[in-house]
């Protein structure tokens, strides 16, 4: 499969044009994932972390909780723009996540949200995670969330195998990602101390489609379940992707 970045750039900047800010997750979805950043993370005030592929920067924006040195960097003119408008604390910059204009070991934190899944090969995300490695100080942490392969709600909703796929408000570029396909691609890149696991919780306040927006509350019902013990790691409709980058 092969990746059509121009699609990328396109259906985000359409998605700007027509709804404004991409901040389509609910408030506990934030705060799962806000709390899974901490737990993992540990981040530290005033640590430099940036946001590659950050879109409108709804997420990047939200970090700044953690009283970080934030910059979000994506391809996206449009969504740069409004990130810019919507200000907020952070630093915005268009660029290429996989050619990133920063120095080697300049980062203490780097953040993938929502990215890894546009990115349809496994060479394609090797390329942006390499490229984080790099810039990435020693001992700095990676943290990334995406759809996950192992969620049967995003299964019926995002896989073309599902009778109730819908390829409404995603790019031809999007997959799934599962826990052991992204512990070995990081750790075959160097990442250590790596730690994937599924996340429920992630609950919606807009999704594209007619369809999708009048089942939204049933499957909000859903992810509220799914954060019983044991369940999210297994059937959270999130992965939650972490690693280290060796202090040696």
């Amino acid at each position: 499969m092969s990746m059509k970045l121009d699609r990328e750039i396109e259906f985000f900047d359409e998605f700007e044009q027509k709804h404004g800010e991409y901040d389509v997750l609910g408030k506990r979805a934030y705060k799962q994932l806000l709390d899974k950043f901490d737990e993992l993370v540990r981040p530290k005030k005033g640590q430099l972390c940036v946001d590659l592929g950050c879109g409108t920067g709804a997420f990047t924006r939200r970090l700044s909780i953690f009283d970080l040195d934030l910059l979000g960097i994506d391809i996206s003119p449009r969504s740069i723009a409004r990130a810019n408008q919507e200000g907020g604390g952070p630093k915005y910059m268009t660029g290429d996540i996989m050619s990133v204009d920063l120095p080697a070991e300049s980062v203490d934190i780097a953040v993938f949200s929502g990215v890894l899944h546009h990115l349809p090969e496994r060479e394609h995300r090797a390329s942006a995670l390499r490229e984080a490695l790099r810039i990435l100080k020693p001992g700095g942490k990676v943290f990334a969330f995406d759809p996950h392969s192992g969620s049967p709600s995003m299964f019926l909703y995002r896989d073309p195998r599902s009778p109730l796929y819908s390829d409404v408000g995603k790019t031809e570029n999007e997959v799934m990602l599962g826990r052991s396909q992204m512990r070995r691609e990081l750790e075959d890149i160097g990442f250590r101390k790596v730690d994937t696991s599924g996340l429920g919780g992630i609950t919606y306040r807009h999704v594209e489609g007619s369809v999708a927006q009048k089942l939204l509350k049933v499957y909000n019902l859903y992810e509220y379940m799914t954060m019983l013990p044991g369940v999210g790691n297994v059937l959270g409709s999130f992965l939650i992707t972490f690693g280290t980058k060796s202090s040696q």
